[in-house]
């Protein structure tokens, strides 16, 4: 099982999760779930969800023991696993991670005792570390840093003052009814910081719903950076102030990302693309692409439209 996509429960039979959201089973379903997965790439022993048509494609080649779906949802021929029809994947997904998902206990002391720290690392005043976080070698948490517990710290790294590491991520189920509220969306995975990676203060990192959000070696973020919830990052990038990296985008190595840079979710940007300053980035870019504008455009593109319309007609 890969960490960054998957997240270990106690075993539980399907049967009983499918008791649990009113699934209908489909298939082969006497296996215990182990995890709750992502549905790509998936996991024997998994469960994930799909809710969306668009992402229908990966069930074929998904390899979770089971996978919450529509009703109406046709089977593919490369699923071999166990289908749990509801009338609501997304709601059933939810409810699932409710089972699982609890608010954060923070104890009085300012590191938790089961906190895994690195005898070399540098903890200024104010820092609050939660329960089973791990810290590399040579790490500095500046004042008043936040790690929320499983937090996975590399050795090297340097997070700057107010940084706040593995908080919730921003998902909310719609109404199931009319005049009912938001449901929150629990979110029971973590943070991984790989080496060498620094964070400008006052970012926040969001732990992922299951599996992981990544950092990649090396990499650098400038301050006031919102990155969402199971958000990968490569290696050696670097963003500046104010970018904001919706759930679930994919960001290659050694890509460039300019200052107040918006970032659709469920996106990949490749390797070695640079995007201008106040880009709002609505699709995938292929790997050493520059772009710029809102929405984003190749470089070239963008200032050619840019200079005509800022060419005076002739009088």
């Amino acid at each position: 099982m890969d960490r960054l996509n998957a997240t270990r429960i106690s075993p539980q039979a399907i049967s009983a999760l499918a008791a649990a959201v009113g699934a209908e089973l489909d298939g082969p379903c006497a296996q215990d779930i182990t995890s709750l997965c992502t549905l790509e790439p998936g996991y024997p022993g998994g469960l994930s969800f799909l809710a969306q048509g668009t992402y229908a494609k990966h069930l074929n080649e998904c390899h979770a023991s089971a996978v919450l779906v529509r009703m109406d949802q046709e089977r593919p021929e490369g699923y071999k696993g166990c289908l749990l029809r509801v009338e609501s994947p997304y709601h059933a997904w939810a409810q699932i991670l409710h089972q699982y998902g609890a608010h954060t206990p923070w104890g009085m002391d300012s590191i938790d005792p089961s906190a895994d720290i690195h005898p070399s690392v540098h903890i200024a005043p104010g820092v609050r570390i939660g329960a089973h976080v791990k810290i590399g070698e040579g790490t500095i948490l500046h004042p008043n840093v936040i790690l929320y517990p499983h937090t996975e710290i590399g050795a090297h790294c340097v997070l700057h003052a107010s940084v706040v590491i593995g908080s919730d991520g921003f998902g909310f189920a719609p109404p199931r009814k009319k005049g009912a509220g938001l449901e929150k969306i629990m979110h029971i995975g973590q943070v991984i910081l790989a080496d060498h990676v620094e964070i400008g203060a006052n970012s926040c990192i969001d732990r992922a719903v299951v599996g992981a959000t990544y950092i990649g070696e090396g990499t650098k973020l400038d301050n006031l950076c919102q990155i969402g919830h199971n958000v990968r990052i490569g290696q050696s990038c670097v963003l500046a102030g104010q970018v904001g990296i919706a759930g679930s985008a994919s960001i290659g190595h050694g890509v460039q990302i300019g200052g107040q840079v918006g970032i659709a979710g469920h996106i990949s940007i490749g390797n070695g693309v640079r995007i201008g300053a106040q880009s709002g980035v609505h699709k995938s870019i292929e790997p050493g692409k520059t772009v710029m504008g809102s929405p984003a455009v190749e470089a070239s593109v963008f200032r050619r439209k840019f200079a005509a319309s800022n060419m005076k007609p002739r009088s």
